[in-house]
């Protein structure tokens, strides 16, 4: 399934093929699972509690620090600097605007000094941050863009599905922001066609690795949220 001839085969039968489009479909059902996690319509609609969005958001905020490695890890391999300006400029986002949003958020539901120093991560957060480090120490560019694809990609499309309702928390409506303008957009964009092009020059070894590191990103990102949905 995750071969180039699984790919080739997938891509024959289309006038108009993609390695990410590809990547997604056999990524089914978590893909779909996930882009419609019932914690996205919770929290566009009002039903997420401030203390279950805080508790989602200490989680998640456990994914910046390997992440920014991760990101400098795909600007050292990058093959230009074109590349590495995209990059970096969404190191900048990353480390600015969305750390402020996570720090107000923490401030604003009063999360405890004790949480946000020496968070008690689930196991699912911690397989996720794993992925993250072993991906930036032995991945090559093309799994590192694989990664960040992912990541992007299924935020982007979550955020862009809900609808919010009118009196949202602020906080809340700025996390559906910060993944839905059209800057990110741009940006999600970019990073699949730099992976479709990526992918198209690997050798078959590589390819499918880079397929299982899709496959296996997207699974990780549904147990994620899976595990952070208030029961």
């Amino acid at each position: 399934m995750t071969t180039r001839s699984d790919w080739n085969a997938w891509a024959a039968s289309r006038e108009s093929a993609r390695i990410t489009d590809w990547l997604r479909e056999i990524s089914e059902p978590d893909w779909s699972a996930t882009v419609n996690h019932p914690l996205f319509d919770a929290l566009a609609e009002g039903r997420l509690v401030g203390g279950d969005f805080a508790a989602y958001m200490v989680q998640d905020y456990g994914f910046v620090d390997p992440f920014t490695a991760l990101i400098g890890h795909a600007i050292g391999h990058a093959p230009s600097m074109a590349d590495r300006v995209v990059l970096g400029q969404f190191m900048g986002m990353l480390t600015s605007d969305e750390n402020s949003t996570f720090q107000r958020t923490f401030d604003a539901f009063e999360v405890p000094a004790s949480l946000r120093e020496a968070p008690d991560y689930l196991p699912q957060t911690l397989a996720f941050r794993e992925l993250l480090h072993d991906t930036g120490q032995g991945g090559d560019y093309a799994e590192i863009l694989t990664v960040l694809v992912v990541t992007e990609w299924v935020y982007l499309e979550w955020a862009l599905r809900v609808t919010r309702v009118d009196g949202l928390h602020p906080l809340m409506g700025e996390w559906i922001d910060l993944h839905d303008n059209p800057a990110f957009q741009e940006f999600v964009a970019w990073l699949r066609q730099r992976l479709d092009e990526e992918a198209a020059a690997l050798d078959d070894t590589a390819f499918a690795r880079m397929a299982e590191r899709f496959r296996d990103t997207v699974a990780k990102e549904r147990a994620f949220h899976d595990a952070v949905q208030p029961r």
